[in-house]
């Protein structure tokens, strides 16, 4: 009895077990790694640094990585994925942004979609309330947040844009991105404020490059000039 007692209360702790041994790692995505060096990601998609779009470099230093397999093919046929845009704060991933090929999600519904990603991640999460969209061209191809995942500071969304038809999977580590929108808002309000600045510093070098370009017209005209 004594050690039927025992087996009873161990075997939630060996379901915990498995269970968790078999969770996967939500901030790892195929070969990437949420809070991997932009360096990591540079080797690990065979890029290089001048292939990196810098979006802010103060008060945080804020890029971008859009890049797409140059070899399409793995041992189960065409790989499903169309392109990646890899986000860095400071020098840190906080975001990979996956575009599924179209040729290859042609036909799935959004259930079939779901379907294939609760294999991987485990039961869908409830959905945040969708912003309304705003009138006008802009808003046509807006993506749609189909199905989420949560666990810990990483959320997946799997999204869809109905005007292009194609899904992707968008994987954040939410506390990385809060710092990052905070960075792009400073960003933003200190180029404002130092907009006029920059203008009269544009304004004068322009002036002075006009009037160098002056007299030296003048010296060489002058030098060559027969009444």
């Amino acid at each position: 009895m004594a050690r039927l007692l025992c087996w009873c209360a161990l075997l939630p702790l060996c379901l915990l077990t498995v269970i968790s041994a078999n969770a996967a790692d939500f901030s790892q995505y195929r070969d990437y790694k949420l809070g991997a060096s932009t360096a990591d990601i540079l080797s690990a998609t065979m890029s290089t640094p001048r292939e990196l779009t810098t979006l802010h470099a103060r008060p945080s230093l804020l890029q971008e990585l859009s890049w797409r397999p140059a070899h399409t093919m793995t041992r189960s046929g065409s790989d499903s994925i169309g392109g990646v845009v890899f986000s860095f704060l400071d020098n840190r991933l906080y975001r990979i942004a996956v575009e599924y090929a179209r040729s290859r999600t042609e036909g799935l519904s959004r259930g079939d979609m779901t379907a294939s990603l609760v294999a991987v991640y485990g039961p869908v999460g409830p959905l945040p309330a969708q912003p309304r969209r705003r009138p006008g061209y802009d808003s046509l191809d807006a993506p749609t947040t189909v199905a989420l995942w949560l666990q810990g500071d990483t959320t997946i969304a799997l999204q869809t844009s109905e005007y292009s038809a194609t899904y992707g999977l968008v994987i954040t580590s939410t506390s990385r991105e809060a710092l990052a929108r905070k960075a792009q808002a400073a960003s933003v309000t200190m180029d404002e404020r130092e907009a006029p600045v920059r203008e009269a510093a544009r304004a004068k070098d322009a002036a002075a490059a006009a009037k160098a370009a002056g007299d030296k017209t003048r010296s060489t005209n002058k030098a060559t000039f027969t009444p």
